[in-house]
């Protein structure tokens, strides 16, 4: 153990990250059976805060009943958590990420029954997620087809699930490009590996709908609350590749990418600047937002700790 170890808090204990143990034979390894989280942690005039942190928390809890995971916590316990293990790992940690899953219970059949739920929230320092920057990001068609809601819950951060995200961004990689598109079981889009996808049309600003096959995400939403402020018309509908190629600007959200425009979609270019205008303005306003220098939008974020004096 050394002195300056990551802290991970395991189960309602802050521990030091090599002291927290994890059997080999957990069903969260063997089959993904866990749900997660990701949080952004932000420098703000108060000092640090993480945006959207209830949000996380009640979409955690949300995601692990849809598994039957029994997470013995309440959203301000959480909460309270998530700010214990930020402080506890100081001002490097910018991404934070609270895990569930399933222990072991010595069977590994899959009736799983009589299996503990763990609980763990850790820190690290991510930067940016996507290296495109703000010349925009490049995107591929992923051969991937992303599953249906028939087939698991997609509105859930089931960790399972992200198997298929991670093939469709190995592929995207290969290929030299940022990040990859996924289309549904009809061939519509659906989002990228881990972001929601955005398109603006003749000054109105289109997404898919959940029905689409997409996760709900927070910085999506939080996307269309500032465009709608900005008196722009955000519609959630179906939406085609065709579309995305002749759009005059198409961006993605996520925690980890946050507001991230594209460039080029299969090779192609979009629109005529990267970012367009449109994107361009409400990447401004979510900027301020999160940093705190709007208040407008000051109950999205939660006070780590002071700054000192």
């Amino acid at each position: 153990m050394t002195a300056n170890a990551a802290k991970v808090w395991f189960d309602g204990k802050l521990l030091n990250e090599d002291k927290v143990k994890v059997s080999i034979l957990s069903y969260g390894l063997h089959y993904g059976w866990g749900v997660y989280e990701g949080l952004r942690v932000y420098d703000t005039p108060r000092g640090r805060e993480v945006f959207r942190l209830r949000d996380h928390m009640v979409r955690f809890l949300n995601s692990a009943k849809v598994l039957r995971l029994d997470i013995p916590y309440s959203v301000d316990q959480l909460s309270s958590a998530v700010k214990a293990v930020c402080r506890a790992n100081g001002p490097r940690a910018d991404y934070i990420r609270p895990l569930a899953f399933y222990g072991e219970n010595g069977d590994l059949s899959l009736s799983a029954l009589n299996v503990p739920t763990h609980v763990a929230i850790m820190t690290i320092h991510m930067g940016k997620y996507i290296k495109g920057g703000s010349a925009g990001a490049s995107l591929i068609t992923s051969s991937w087809e992303k599953p249906t809601s028939r087939s698991t819950s997609l509105t859930a951060k089931i960790c399972g699930n992200y198997v298929n995200s991670i093939i469709a961004k190995k592929e995207a990689l290969r290929q030299g490009a940022d990040e990859a598109l996924m289309l549904n079981h009809s061939g519509l889009v659906a989002e990228a590996s881990a972001e929601n996808v955005f398109m603006v049309r003749n000054g109105k600003i289109y997404t898919p709908g959940v029905s689409d096959g997409l996760l709900e995400g927070i910085t999506r939403d939080s996307v269309m609350v500032i465009a709608r402020d900005l008196g722009y018309t955000v519609e959630e509908r179906s939406i085609t590749r065709a579309e995305l190629l002749v759009a005059d600007e198409v961006f993605m959200t996520g925690t980890a990418a946050e507001i991230q425009p594209v460039r080029t979609l299969d090779g192609l270019p979009i629109g005529k600047s990267v970012p367009g205008p449109i994107t361009k303005r409400i990447q401004s306003v979510f900027s301020k937002a999160v940093k705190g220098q709007a208040e407008q939008y000051s109950h999205w974020m939660d006070l780590i700790d002071e700054m000192p004096i």
